[in-house]
């Protein structure tokens, strides 16, 4: 919804300026059966309500939003996250458009997760050229800073890409898209083995599911039910004290074509490369609905492949059926087995999506239902595991000034 992440809108300059504003509230639940992404699977529901406003002037507009998300079982999980900043666009020509963002953001988690509270900011600048009628050019570049409450967390990332969009009389659509981005930790460090592991323990009633533990000693994993993996053990952040980055490059294409008025498919393959570096945790973990620090873009290489299948349905409903594969092996962390002993290789995921999804627009507000089912195989056998994802939500939408 914000504008920065909206470059698409570069269109509305060659038309002339605007001064509007918008409002959009949003209500959205979410339920799945492996919150925590192991073999130790546990079900939690997440009510995840947000506020997003945006004000244009001319050339120049602002934007914020408030989001707050409350689990049910993992209390401890909620959070609330709050944005804001500006962007610029501008046109160059009749041909080239210029878009300039800053943002500030922040989340704030409850107590037991409070390592994951950070402070950001995020500048970002995209071009947009036709090259002919039929060709558009594109390049972005995006920095990112984030501060943690738990150090090693800390990073600043840079990111690059180009592309080129051809689009044919067929109704078919080419694109491809080279990519590069540089993330650096400032203070990755050594946990001594005596460290205190006493910081944080697993909910009650905790037993049969992944749970993740950040203390103020380090990076560990808490009790995983079935298995003796972690149970308070402490597990190094990095070799060394120095700051240590990750460098990643990737190559994307993608291909759309249109079936008729009501139909399209799209086919798009990645494949990335670690260029230097690797991670600095000990592992990578994903959950479900919440952000996890020790997982990105950038904690990967390796290659895969999407298709969707796009259909506009009776009443106007877009409903979209797609499926994923993404083979990926993850620098630095190494493989172990459920009793925390290493195993002597790298960790390598397979991971394969199904989703379906479907949407109405009833004017100022829409209603959208998704359902994604998830199998990730993996030679670390915690994180061999599968599970579903269901959501259901609202949004509302007000608009008023000058269109």
């Amino acid at each position: 919804m914000k504008r920065f992440f909206i470059f698409g809108a570069a269109a509305a300059v060659f038309a002339g300026s605007s001064s509007a504003a918008s409002l959009s509230v949003s209500l959205v639940q979410n339920w799945t059966d492996n919150l925590f992404q192991t073999r130790y699977a546990a079900a939690d529901a997440m009510t995840a309500a947000g506020i997003a406003w945006e004000k244009s002037f001319s050339e120049f507009g602002l934007f914020a939003g408030l989001d707050y998300s409350a689990l049910r079982e993992n209390s401890g999980m909620s959070l609330a996250s709050l944005s804001g900043g500006a962007d610029y666009l501008q046109a160059l020509g009749d041909k080239t458009a210029l878009y300039l963002s800053v943002a500030g953001n922040a989340s704030l988690f409850q107590a037991e997760y409070s390592d994951f509270n950070y402070e950001g900011v995020r500048i970002a600048a995209s071009l947009k050229s036709y090259l002919t009628p039929s060709s558009i050019f594109k390049a972005a570049a995006v920095s990112e800073f984030r501060s943690y409450r738990y150090a090693p967390f800390d990073f600043l990332s840079q990111g690059l890409s180009v592309s080129l969009d051809k689009y044919f009389s067929s109704r078919t659509t080419l694109q491809a898209e080279l990519g590069w981005g540089y993330k650096y930790f400032f203070h990755p460090q050594t946990i001594a083995p005596e460290a205190d592991a006493a910081g944080l323990v697993p909910p009650e009633g905790g037993g049969g599911f992944g749970y993740v533990g950040y203390g103020n000693g380090g990076y560990r994993h808490g009790g995983y039910g079935g298995g003796n993996r972690g149970g308070g053990e402490y597990a190094p952040v990095a070799e060394a004290a120095a700051g240590k980055g990750i460098q990643v490059a990737s190559f994307q294409a993608r291909a759309a074509q249109g079936l008729g008025e009501r139909v399209g498919l799209r086919l798009g393959g990645i494949i990335q490369w670690n260029l230097s570096g690797e991670n600095p945790f000990s592992t990578v973990e994903e959950f479900m609905m919440i952000e996890n620090p020790t997982s990105d873009a950038f904690s990967w290489e390796g290659l895969g492949w999407n298709a969707q299948l796009s259909a506009l349905l009776p009443w106007n409903v877009s409903a979209r059926l797609g499926y994923n594969t993404t083979e990926m092996t993850f620098p630095g962390i190494e493989s172990r087995d459920l009793e925390g002993n290493p195993l002597g290789f790298t960790r390598e995921d397979k991971r394969s999506r199904w989703e379906i999804s479907a949407e109405k627009d009833f004017g100022r507000w829409s209603l959208k239902l998704m359902y994604a089912q998830i199998r990730n195989a993996s030679n670390d056998p915690l994180f061999d595991w599968g599970g579903g994802f269901l959501s259901g939500g609202l949004q509302w939408g007000f608009d008023w000034g000058a269109k």
